[in-house]
């Protein structure tokens, strides 16, 4: 490299070594070119700045060509001496986008300032950031434009650093306080003293919040002997106890007890909790113990109440830790379970072994369920007291899990539930009572209205030709007899519904003969009433899924309701069609009748529910209809509403039923009268003698050959002599009942031909299925529908022509 003597240069003169180091470069390479050539401008800031202490630097040109002097060496690292001669973006490239800038305002002509800026500098001993106060500096050239950037810096890292460790280290004291005080407030506000005892001498150092704990007023000097003197007499073995395992050198257990105080000064209860450790020496000799002592007087005061009031409750609470199959419960809960004392449970099996054998599976089931999918616990379960009597128990628990989602922890409560359930069972008794008084009182009232219904029919026989009065007073007989047929068929229906035991047949039932029958059964309560019937026509291809018989009852108890309700000379109006309740078809009944009032709407469909102005009604019925279309309508797939504006303005019931596509519809017509019938020899057997002579007086009117008997015995003994095609026979007969007369009558030769006809009050689905088994062939229920009764004998007709044929 070509050397110039810096006395050539007289700029370059005093510039120490990075003076030298200038004259020495060869400067013809760079865009300055030769040291002879640099303008008088640049020569001259040259010169300041290598006279200068404060580290300085120059960027000169377009590209920033770096000129600096001794003290800007410190600053460039270990880029010098390398910088030398480099253009700014090259010597410094780890912070250009940074400088970049800053450079060009400077370019611009604006002057620049900052104070204590940071840069991450790579290349030196200690990491970044490396903090700057400097100026940036426009240099102009000789005429007069800028040309170069002057910059005069001071690092400041050290500076910085050390304002920020004092400010570190005085927020670390600001919360050293600030926790400080927070524990003085949380030991304040938790009511923790701090105890100190010298194990060696027996002296105890207390603050004053544990002398309150003893209630001391005093500043006496205190020892372990005033320590034990305070405490409750029935706690001191306890304590002494926990404190000798604590000191113990081979034990050195946690001293972690709860116990009653008795105050010195004031004589007040109070109850505290210890815990504390002792200090060992080299030798493994205990010589100090010391800890903390909280009062929990208001903890145990609310944990008295609680344990009385679950006592009062007869509840009690458990925790089941899972992983480890430990349970623990209160003393309460082993009450419940009616463990003897000095007897307790730390276990799932052994908790289970106290359950009831018949409960026990379900429990262990559900238990399991809880273990190994994280199900809470909820179950009624019996226990057996040692003294044999069995207890209702009600336990809940809640499961935790683990972050694993694995069940943990279990923690519920246990109720004894025998008296809720013995209640609960007595209701269900008499629940069953009231369904069963139902079903019989159905039963004894069909009996008397069996020869009502039979003489009526001789009656209208006998006087075919009879005035005009006799003949409305038979209408009129004949109206209240079949309003007491349908309240007694809605007494048993109640009962039947309740009890799942009525059977629908699902089959396409065509919607308009549906209406025109239901309508027909209640023709003539309409006509009583001189009501108006309103009835658009129904288009015919509609068909509803459902029992033809059932669906009929259903439309014939509402129109009953609004014959019922409507005041003479008022409106019913039927409609039904599609629905807009997409596969459904809707009826509607509407009236112009008394109406509901808003608050009755929700409880119309209730059992035994009336419009409670109105229950003076004579033609106001039990309130069972109602609830009888509510349930079969239900049994359907379908639903029910009731609408009303109020008292005095007419109600509206709409009924939802499935519909149905099918190509042939069942048609609901009332049944064709049987033709022919034939005369045939009767056995009408009944112990009411009424029932039994009426019915045989109008079957000898229609020309039957008609024996009467009134007892199994009776009966047996005239079907020997006789041999009858067709047997009517009670059910509920005194002495030998119909079941087995007609088992007798089955074993008599040549019986197998005749047809057994069970003619009762009863007739539940297990009333004919019981018929059935004993040998009937029909079940027929009082009154009986005289139809049914030619009809059957046709069938035994048809029977015994084809028995003869073979």
């Amino acid at each position: 490299m070509p050397t110039t003597a810096p006395a050539d240069q007289p700029y370059l003169r005093e510039g120490g070594a990075m003076g030298a180091l200038i004259s020495a470069f060869d400067w013809s390479a760079t865009p300055l070119g030769a040291l002879a050539s640099w303008p008088q401008s640049l020569k001259t800031a040259v010169s300041l700045v290598l006279r200068a202490r404060q580290p300085m630097f120059i960027g000169w040109g377009a590209d920033y060509i770096s000129l600096y002097n001794d003290g800007y060496i410190a600053i460039l690292g270990d880029k010098h001496p390398r910088a030398l001669g480099q253009s700014m973006a090259d010597v410094w490239s780890d912070i250009w986008a940074e400088l970049q800038p800053l450079n060009e305002a400077v370019m611009r002509g604006e002057s620049l300032s900052f104070e204590n800026q940071p840069f991450q500098l790579t290349g030196r001993e200690t990491p970044g950031p490396h903090y700057f106060t400097f100026t940036y500096t426009p240099l102009l050239d000789d005429a007069g434009e800028v040309a170069g950037i002057f910059c005069a810096a001071i690092e400041t890292t050290a500076t910085v650093r050390l304002a920020q460790e004092a400010q570190v280290a005085q927020a670390a004291q600001q919360a050293l306080a600030v926790s400080e005080e927070r524990l003085r407030l949380a030991v304040d506000a938790a009511e923790i003293a701090f105890w100190d005892v010298n194990v060696l001498d027996g002296n105890l150092i207390w603050q004053p919040r544990l002398r309150t704990m003893f209630g001391i007023t005093t500043d006496e000097a205190l020892s372990m002997d005033d320590f034990f003197a305070g405490l409750h007499p029935d706690d001191r073995a306890a304590v002494a106890q926990a404190f000798d395992a604590a000191c113990d050198p081979q034990r050195r257990e946690l001293y972690n007890i709860e116990y009653r105080t008795i105050g010195r000064d004031d004589g007040q209860v109070r109850w505290v909790a210890a815990k504390g450790r002792g200090l060992f020496d080299a030798t493994g000799r205990c010589v100090r113990a010391n800890g903390t002592a909280m009062d929990i007087t208001s903890r145990k005061t609310v944990e008295l109440a609680l344990e009385v009031a679950l006592e009062a409750s007869r509840t009690g609470t458990f925790h089941w830790d899972i992983h480890g199959n430990q349970l623990t419960w209160d003393g309460a809960l082993d009450r419940l379970f009616g463990l003897r004392p000095g007897q307790a449970v730390r276990s799932l099996d052994q908790f289970i072994a106290l359950v009831h054998p018949d409960d026990r599976a379900e429990v262990i089931r559900r238990c399991e369920r809880c273990r190994d999918a994280g199900d809470d616990f909820e179950m009624e379960f019996r226990v057996i007291y040692p003294d044999g009597s069995i207890h209702w128990l009600y336990d809940r628990g809640r499961t935790f899990l683990d972050p694993s989602g694995q069940a943990k922890t279990m923690t519920g409560a246990c109720v004894d539930i025998t008296e809720f359930v013995r209640v609960r069972e007595a209701l269900k008794l008499a629940d069953r009572q009231k369904d069963d008084f139902l079903a019989t009182l159905a039963h004894e009232l069909r009996n008397p209205l069996a020869p009502l219904r039979t003489g009526l029919h001789l009656l209208q026989s006998f006087h075919s030709a009879a005035a005009g009065e006799a003949a409305q007073v038979l209408g009129i007989m004949q109206r209240q007899l079949d309003h007491m047929v349908h309240l007694v068929d809605d007494l048993l229906d109640i009962a039947r519904i309740r009890q799942g035991k009525i059977l629908l047949r699902q089959e396409p039932v065509s919607l308009q003969a549906m209406l025109d029958q239901a309508m027909e059964g209640v023709q003539t309560l309409l006509d009583a009433q001189a009501l108006q019937v309103v009835r658009p026509s129904v288009d015919p291809a509609l068909r509803v899924l459902g029992d033809p018989t059932r669906l009929v009852q259903v439309v014939g108890n509402l129109l009953n309701n609004a014959a019922k309700y409507t005041p003479r000379g008022g409106t019913v109006t039927l409609r039904a069609g599609a629905a807009s309740d997409a596969g459904m078809l809707c009826i509607e009944v509407q009236d112009t009748g008394i109406g509901i009032p808003p608050d009755m709407l929700e409880h119309v469909f209730d059992r035994f529910a009336q419009v409670p102005q109105h229950v003076d009604r004579a033609q106001g019925g039990l309130g069972i209809g109602l609830s009888v279309v509510k349930g079969l309508v239900e049994m359907h797939g379908g639903r029910v509403t009731a609408e009303s504006a109020g008292s005095g303005t007419g109600s509206l019931f709409r009924i939802w039923l499935p519909r149905v596509e099918a190509p042939v519809p069942a048609a609901v017509a009332p049944p064709a009268p049987a033709a022919g019938a034939g005369r045939h020899r009767v056995l009408v057997v009944d112990d009411n003698r009424d029932a039994a002579e009426t019915f045989a007086m109008l079957l000898d009117l229609n020309g039957h050959e008609v024996l009467v008997a009134h007892d199994g015995p009776s009966a047996v003994e005239m079907a020997a002599l006789h041999a009858p095609a067709v047997v009517f026979l009670d059910i509920g007969m005194p002495g030998m009942n119909g079941y087995e007369t007609a088992a007798r009558l089955r074993a008599l030769p040549g019986a197998q031909g005749c047809t057994l006809v069970a003619l009762t009050g009863w007739g539940s689905q297990s009333d004919q299925a019981r018929s059935r088994a004993a040998g009937f062939d029909m079940h027929l229920t009082k009154p009986v529908d005289l139809a049914k009764v030619e009809r059957l004998l046709s069938e035994a007709v048809r029977h015994e022509a084809s028995a003869s044929a073979h």
